[in-house]
């Protein structure tokens, strides 16, 4: 029989272990109970040999089970050891970052310019979803992602870069510029008077959360003209004057000349933390150090460096 047993096997039966229970073990883990308890015998059939006796509504290990628990945190333990091995003998220093959709212009060229005239790191960087980008930092696929801090994971720590604020995008021929120009207050806007205006949102989960957030305490939403899959096209959308959009504060210091950026004054936060994320099972190593050292020196803020305050995290990460 081929063996199939995965690490998030392991892992999964040792917080069955230690929590004492399905239902606590799914707490901690951030997945549901059923999910945990479906996974559980999926990997069963496959094995074809039960891993719990189910008597009386509790799960004993079986003897096969105990075995595994016996061995696992062992392996779990070599297995990360192993991935830093193979880094250190490599002889590549090499730092694998991934960064969402939309900050690889940002940040990226000046990253890169300096590792390389420094003949620090080699950069590999990953451009992707938020979600798949913790879903490859949890598997060791990457060392530090840099991102919009949403997912809360037990075994991932964030910490703080800089808060990120977000303004009001209108286009300067468009009535809603005549209506922010007469009611701004030094140069904050609300956004009640723009619900039936058109707007161009990012299809992204971290962007979505923000976006709508801001508009939680009217009464109905705003009008989504369309959903585009990055910045950059929803600022160039609202320059031509089709749309108003919701854009981090860089765009406002562009030149444009079709644009203007109102900051956004709402009950809730018009800004979201960016922060950088380490696998806690993972050692930081002198290169990933270099990264993280450089990104707080030159894009952090009085917030920089500083843990990721817990009303940041809006959706537990599971998979």
């Amino acid at each position: 029989m081929q063996s199939i047993i995965e690490i998030r096997t392991i892992e999964y039966m040792l917080a069955i272990e230690r929590e004492g229970s399905f239902q606590k073990a799914a707490e901690a883990l951030y997945i549901s109970q059923p999910a945990l308890s479906q996974y559980i015998k999926r990997i069963e059939s496959t094995l074809d040999f039960p891993l719990y006796e189910r008597e009386k509504g509790k799960c004993v290990p079986t003897e096969a089970g105990k075995v595994l628990l016996g061995n696992g945190k062992k392996l779990i333990e070599d297995y990360y050891n192993m991935l830093d091995k193979m880094k250190d003998v490599s002889g590549i220093r090499e730092v694998k970052v991934g960064w969402p959709t939309g900050y690889t212009v940002r940040f990226f060229n000046k990253l890169l310019s300096y590792m390389t005239t420094c003949n620090m790191v080699k950069l590999q960087v990953t451009e992707d979803t938020v979600d798949n980008l913790t879903l490859a930092l949890l598997q060791g696929q990457l060392d530090i992602i840099l991102v919009p801090v949403i997912y809360t994971h037990p075994n991932l720590v964030y910490t703080t870069i800089q808060h990120e604020e977000f303004h009001l995008a209108i286009p300067k021929n468009h009535i809603a510029y005549t209506i922010a120009e007469h009611n701004q207050v030094n140069g904050y806007v609300g956004l009640a008077q723009y619900l039936e205006m058109p707007f161009v949102t990012v299809d992204a989960a971290a962007y979505q959360n923000l976006f709508f957030s801001l508009f939680e305490e009217y009464d109905r939403k705003p009008d989504i003209l369309f959903t585009t899959k990055d910045w950059g096209r929803a600022f160039l959308l609202s320059e031509q004057g089709c749309c108003l959009a919701i854009l981090p504060y860089w765009y406002a210091k562009t030149d444009s000349k079709e644009l203007a950026f109102f900051r956004i004054k709402s009950k809730h936060r018009n800004y979201r933390t960016f922060g950088y994320a380490l696998n806690k099972k993972l050692s930081i190593t002198h290169e990933m150090r270099l990264v993280i050292d450089y990104m707080l020196a030159t894009y952090g803020d009085q917030y920089a460096g500083s843990p990721v305050p817990q009303e940041a995290f809006k959706i537990n990460y599971h998979f």
